[in-house]
């Protein structure tokens, strides 16, 4: 046998160097060590006796002698190493029946623990496997690369979007870095741990980051960082799930079980944003109208509810069949005040004072689902109650002024209006509230190398039931309302989502997809000639025949009216539609390295374009994702 030298590692990933003697063996530990040191000495004061038996008559008296002395030495070396064994396992045992004081907050815990503790036997991560270590697993994504957008704008350090989607505020085109083009940029750790036969405790940590700055993905502060401006000076900015959360995507922990499924509490992702990551096939914010925006399925008509605080998610699978159900509770963002020391205005009901409300935000969500060979088929249904979809500020609301909007409307005064000049509006912003309800349903199927995807979805806005009050919250990040619009709409308002996509598995490693988007939203603003409100009002459909933007710079007269410089003519709440069609290319070095390139075509008509400098956006864009 011959001794060697091994480089392992310890939990911190620090070199530690051990040895051992190769054979059947290796020292692991002191009373090992000594344990097979006494076997040696044995094994040579035998070859002694060997020696002097073969010898006889023949060996010389002195050699005898020599010899005798020799094999004492031996037997006294192995009586000293004896009882250095027996000392060594005596401590030991006397160690683990050892127990904490009892003071000791572990005391209770190891009370019924015999012998020393268990210690799980962890196996170090593979180099091309996720990194987990003793059930906690690192994970993250890093994506970025370049765009250009025919009509887009600058990137925001907040805002994790790029110019993908045609937009409103968007007049000139845009080169530049293009951030999470085929996933997000994220950092996460999450666990699972067996703590009862066929039960595990599980926990999930994650946050989405900004390519471009490094900064927390932050939707409301984008909008923040434009409060006030012209929008001829707009960065990219709008409303979003995620609102600078040390953990803005999501932070849960709860029970599993294969047998009865996964409860967990905190913040989770919706089950339509879980829908759309499953049934999109060119799942992305690059190339996908339904993974750029939340408003279409993911947040069920808003886009800041496709994450949702203070809820509890379960899933269950069952054979071929699955089962979801998400509820969220009502919580202290809600609710507030109309503005107190409020000064009353135009349309506001006299003798009206301030108001307090409170929060009624809660939610609630079901899926149904199954798969039959190739076949894949999951449908959602759910409720949002005071949905809030937050606005930039006017240069007037960030000087200080507040408006309040009721979800009462009389032919008379129309909706009650307070407004309040009292309130400090920095870091605050604009909200619309609504009562939602809808779902979604959607398939694909999978033959060979190609899959195909459909899906639909149908989503009812109403005003809310309860007032939103100015002093509220947005759903994400925390920010204040200064204004609150709970009558919005004069009728429900419908939006309908439907998609269609393939992607085709070239070999191993290179992958093609297209799809194609429709959206489609009905007129519900209020009829030409309604008692109480103009024809050219923002929310009548007398308008829906004007153009959707002018730049009037000369002041000129349509249809008998003069609109201010870049007016909106026609009303957002007529009918209207967006269709997009893209198609990418992604190709896969290795498990964690990819390129991707594609584009993507959208275009808007109708009430949805309302507002709009220019009605489409052609967006090509390449990027690099490393995933781990």
């Amino acid at each position: 046998m011959t001794w060697r030298r091994d480089k392992i590692f310890d939990d911190c990933g620090e070199a530690v160097v051990s040895g051992g003697w190769d054979g059947r063996r290796n020292i692991a530990s002191e009373p090992e060590h000594l344990e097979m040191g006494m076997k040696n000495k044995f094994m040579a004061a035998a070859a002694v006796v060997a020696i002097l038996t073969a010898t006889g008559a023949q060996a010389q008296t002195a050699d005898i002698a020599t010899l005798k002395a020799q094999s004492a030495a031996l037997k006294k070396q192995n009586a000293a190493l004896e009882a250095r064994l027996n000392k060594l396992e005596k401590e030991q045992v006397a160690q683990s029946k050892a127990q904490p004081a009892a003071t000791s907050f572990m005391a209770a815990d190891l009370s019924g623990i015999k012998g020393p503790l268990p210690i799980p036997q962890c196996a170090l991560p593979s180099l091309d496997g996720p990194l987990t270590f003793c059930g906690i697993t690192v994970f993250g994504t890093i994506d970025a690369g370049l765009g250009y957008a025919s009509s887009g704008l600058p990137t925001n350090s907040k805002f994790y979007l790029g110019d993908a989607l045609v937009n409103k505020n968007a007049h000139n085109s845009y080169f530049g870095i293009n951030p999470n083009g085929m996933s997000t940029t994220t950092l996460g750790i999450k666990g699972s741990q067996e703590i009862l036969p066929g039960w595990s405790g599980v926990f999930m940590a994650s946050t989405n980051i900004n390519p471009q700055s490094g900064q927390l993905a932050n939707a409301p502060g984008s909008q923040i960082d434009n409060n006030g401006l012209n929008r001829n000076n707009y960065s990219m900015n709008g409303d979003g799930s995620r609102g600078g959360q040390a953990f803005n995507d999501q932070l849960y922990v709860g029970v599993a079980s294969k047998e009865f499924g996964q409860l967990t509490f905190g913040r989770h992702r919706t089950l339509t944003t879980d829908l759309v990551g499953a049934y999109d096939a060119t799942a992305s914010s690059s190339y996908s109208l339904i993974g750029y925006s939340g408003t279409y399925v993911a947040g069920l008509g808003n886009t800041a509810s496709s994450r949702m605080d203070d809820s509890f998610k379960y899933r269950i699978e069952y054979g071929p069949v699955r089962f979801g159900a998400m509820y969220k509770f009502a919580d202290g963002n809600g609710g507030s005040n109309v503005g107190t020391n409020g000064t009353f205005v135009t349309n506001t009901v006299p003798g009206v004072s301030p108001h307090y409300y409170s929060s009624q935000n809660d939610a609630a969500m079901f899926s149904l689902g199954g798969s039959y060979g190739g076949l894949d088929v999951d449908g959602v249904l759910g409720y949002i109650h005071q949905a809030v979809s937050t606005g930039i500020l006017s240069p007037g609301q960030l000087g200080g002024a507040s408006t309040f909007a009721s979800n009462q409307f009389t032919a008379t005064n129309g909706n009650q209006v307070t407004t309040s000049s009292l309130n400090a509006n920095a870091n605050t912003l604009a909200g619309t509230i609504t009562d939602n309800t809808g779902g979604a349903i959607a398939a694909k199927y999978t033959w060979n190398q190609f899959k195909v995807f459909a899906g639909w979805s149908h989503v009812i806005y109403h005003n809310p039931e309860n007032n939103v009050g100015i002093g509220a919250q947005g759903d994400q990040g925390g920010y204040v309302l200064s204004s609150a619009n709970n009558g919005s709409l004069a009728h429900a308002k419908l939006l309908d989502t439907v998609w269609v996509g393939a992607k085709y598995a070239y070999d191993a490693q290179t992958d093609f997809a297209v799809s194609y988007y429709h959206a489609m939203q009905n007129g519900y603003g209020f009829a030409a000639n309604t008692l109480g409100v103009s024809n050219t009002a923002a929310n009548s459909l007398a308008t829906c025949g004007l153009p959707a933007f002018v730049n009037n710079v000369s002041g000129a007269t349509i249809n008998g009216v003069r609109y201010a410089y870049q007016a909106a003519p026609r009303s957002s709440n007529c009918s209207g539609t967006l269709d997009v069609i893209s198609g990418l290319v992604d190709y896969h070095f290795n498990k964690r390295f990819d390129i991707y390139g594609g584009i993507m075509y959208s275009v808007v008509g109708g009430g949805l374009a309302s507002g709009y400098y220019n009605v489409n956006n052609w967006s090509p864009t390449v990027g690099a994702r490393f995933t781990f």
